[in-house]
């Protein structure tokens, strides 16, 4: 739609994950781009692809658009494609990649995620030109491509869990404003890689020398001062996590289809929510667009219709599910804690 912006994330290698925004920095589409989707498998995301295989793919699309006339998917609007795609299946697997003959999917910028829902300014952000075309072929391009393309095997479907709870241990975070360090104490303390306590735990926070909550924590965080921004990032949440042995990842962007993966994985997940699943209120800083009333919790179960948080101010409880989600889509941001 007009205004929105695309925006392309490849800070862990050989992925991409597309992410679509709204003008009002509501996260409306997210999609992760696949390894046969790109233009030379063979490449990471991001990096120069020139030659044949960019002649090769630009016919491949060419061959998917005469053949697919009843399509709604055109050259010209890929970027609602992912969009529309990804609501209508919940997936982070349906995004197509897009080649001009510079880039594997067709972007220079650098890693981009945002807690604050910002639309990225232009050297940032991936935009879209009217040249550019999904590449990602159709069964009937397919079958026109050269003969040097392998074919990718079958694998066998893994079993679908439906239901799933781990027990993450509660951990209050009392008066201060620690619901980010509560939440991925929650995590390291189910995996075993700390024994301590929150008062212990907070001495080896990351901390923002600027305020920049991207940085580190930002402001006070031993009482709530009115008027000020407090709290910290996925990218701090993550280092912080790091000095204790644990390999937590960034997953922002995945959507509660990569939260329901984690935990089915024995991961628990810190997901960046609104405070009580309330409306989000929104404030400007100097950083960027911020959630007012942000809050965090711990993942870390889910079944049909709902999803079990242990939520460091009210504990641990199941949240309906349409609640749970209108509350992260705000931000998509999560941390899985491996």
């Amino acid at each position: 739609m007009t205004g929105a912006t695309l925006t392309l994330d490849w800070s862990q290698a050989g992925t991409a994950t597309a992410t679509m925004t709204a003008p009002d920095g509501t996260v409306t589409g997210q999609s992760t781009i696949q390894q046969q989707d790109k233009v030379d498998p063979a490449k990471s995301v991001g990096t120069t692809v020139s030659g044949s295989k960019v002649t090769q793919a630009a016919g491949q699309t060419a061959s998917s658009a005469t053949n697919e006339q009843s399509s709604t998917t055109t050259p010209s609007e890929p970027a609602s494609s992912v969009a529309s795609s990804s609501q209508a299946t919940n997936s982070d697997t349906s995004s197509s990649s897009k080649e001009s003959g510079s880039t594997n999917a067709n972007s220079s910028s650098s890693a981009n995620t945002s807690f604050s829902a910002v639309t990225p300014s232009s050297s940032s952000s991936s935009q879209e030109s009217s040249s550019s075309k999904p590449s990602t072929p159709s069964s009937s391009s397919a079958a026109s491509s050269s003969t040097d393309q392998p074919s990718t095997p079958s694998t066998p479907s893994e079993p679908v869990v439906t239901q799933k709870v781990l027990g993450v241990p509660f951990v209050s975070q009392g008066n201060t404003m620690l619901c980010e360090g509560s939440s991925l104490l929650e995590g390291l303390l189910y995996k075993g890689y700390t024994t301590q306590n929150l008062s212990q735990f907070v001495q080896s926070m990351p901390l923002s020398a600027d305020n920049n909550p991207y940085d580190g924590y930002s402001g006070e965080w031993r009482h709530n001062v009115d008027g000020t921004y407090q709290g910290m990032m996925a990218t701090p949440v993550v280092q912080w996590a790091a000095k204790y042995g644990s390999k937590a990842v960034n997953i922002s962007g995945q959507g509660t289809v990569g939260i329901k993966r984690e935990i089915t994985k024995g991961n628990s997940v810190v997901a960046w929510i609104t405070y009580d699943y309330e409306a989000p209120e929104f404030k400007q800083m100097s950083w960027g667009r911020a959630v007012w009333n942000g809050h965090v919790v711990n993942v870390d179960g889910f079944k049909d219709g709902a999803y079990h948080v242990v939520d460091p101010v009210f504990g641990a409880h199941w949240i309906n599910a349409g609640t749970f989600e209108n509350a992260f889509n705000v931000t998509g941001m999560a941390v899985a804690v491996r």
